[in-house]
């Protein structure tokens, strides 16, 4: 039951969108387990849901960038990180 409800609750986050709800799952996005779904999981499916139906991006574009948006995550933590390293020499 839990698994039906949480699949309800991602499709209802995707204002019903089932073709979007495989498209996640099949591409890995999304895990194939339901208890696995995190915040960061319902996150991305938001902003899938953002780019294909509001910004009409097709789903070679959605992968791209994701995997800019990725990128970009990653070095604003190692940039982040550099700046406590530096801060931490300077004392």
């Amino acid at each position: 039951m839990s698994r039906h409800i949480r699949e309800q609750s991602l499709l209802a986050l995707l204002q019903g969108d089932e073709e979007l709800y495989r498209l996640l799952r099949n591409s890995g996005l999304l895990p194939e387990e339901e208890q696995a779904l995190s915040s960061e999981h319902l996150e991305l499916a938001r902003v899938v849901h953002t780019l294909v139906h509001e910004l009409e991006v097709n789903w070679a574009g959605v992968e791209v960038i994701l995997h800019m948006r990725t990128q970009l995550f990653s070095t604003h933590r190692q940039v982040a990180e550099l700046l406590t390293w530096v801060r931490s020499m300077q004392s």
